[in-house]
């Protein structure tokens, strides 16, 4: 009833976008849970500009309940945990130390991170670690082709999918074009689970079909798909090295970043030894 009442209260409140505000509020007070007490500044802070009154009622509505939530929340905790349970100072400055060290962290590596790659970098990481580069899902290259079961032009699509011979792919690219819902012709190398969406197969069953065979066929909903493979690579075996490319870049940065980290640390370690800030006491 009071969330009804409130609802009620801003919407009749809410006459103009531009006199919201004015209309909703009379002071500065606006809800009190407890001790807090929501102000209408705080309410200003909502970016509510362009809203219809309905929309920046709703908004309002949606922020001063969660407000309160919160704020009883806190002040039923308050009043149900121990001293000792209550007592959140040391989490709080571990807590601070560990965001400023983090940010101190992020920019340092930002302003000194050598973000070029060379070819050879790329080789030498793919060939070093092959089994760190195993695929679980199929690769393929070839096409994906989507097509109402209604298309004049389905059975033709279907004799040309799997041909290729310079005309029949010319041929098919034309009739793909204004037939065709969807298609794609993958010429970089593709998982199969990017493509079991709406074909009503899971990736277990296409991939057992094109374990056995180089395309495929499935009806579902009033659309045939039709996927024919040119290159294929089974699951668990090591993804060309085309595929790896982003992941190889993304394991040299992040090695770079490391090493710029552990060499942060080690030598500031080494400047406060050597200048007497990090000392050891010994008997």
């Amino acid at each position: 009833m009071i969330r009804k009442a409130l609802w009620a209260g801003l919407l009749c409140l809410a006459i103009s976008s531009c006199r919201f505000y004015d209309s909703l509020f009379n002071g500065d007070a606006v809800a009190r849970a407890g001790k807090d007490v929501l102000y209408r500044s705080d309410i200003e802070s909502l970016n509510i500009s362009g809203l219809s009154p309905q929309d920046s009622a709703a908004v309002v509505e949606r922020y001063i309940t969660s407000w309160a939530r919160q704020r009883l929340l806190v002040s039923m905790a308050e009043s149900r945990l121990s001293k000792a349970d209550r007592d959140v100072e040391d989490q709080l400055e571990e807590y601070r130390r560990q965001l400023i060290v983090y940010r101190y962290e992020q920019q340092y590596v930002e302003q000194r991170l050598d973000t070029v790659v060379s070819e050879q970098e790329y080789r030498e990481c793919y060939d070093a670690s092959p089994a760190s580069f195993v695929t679980h899902v199929p690769l393929i290259r070839g096409w994906y082709i989507k097509i109402s079961d209604n298309s004049p032009n389905l059975n033709l699509i279907r004799s040309l999918y799997r041909s290729r011979s310079e005309e029949d792919v010319s041929r098919l690219a034309d009739l793909c074009y204004t037939s065709a819902e969807r298609y794609y012709v993958f010429d970089s190398w593709v998982g199969l689970d990017a493509l079991t969406e709406g074909t009503g197969m899971d990736l277990q069953a296409m991939t057992a079909v094109l374990d056995s065979r180089s395309y495929l066929e499935a009806g579902h909903m009033g659309y045939t798909y039709l996927i024919s493979v040119d290159d294929y690579v089974a699951p668990g075996s090591v993804a060309p090295y085309e595929y790896c490319r982003q992941r190889i870049r993304n394991h040299i940065l992040n090695r770079r970043k490391q090493e710029l980290l552990a060499g942060l640390e080690r030598n500031l370690l080494n400047d406060a030894i050597a200048s007497r800030k990090f000392v050891i006491y010994t008997e």
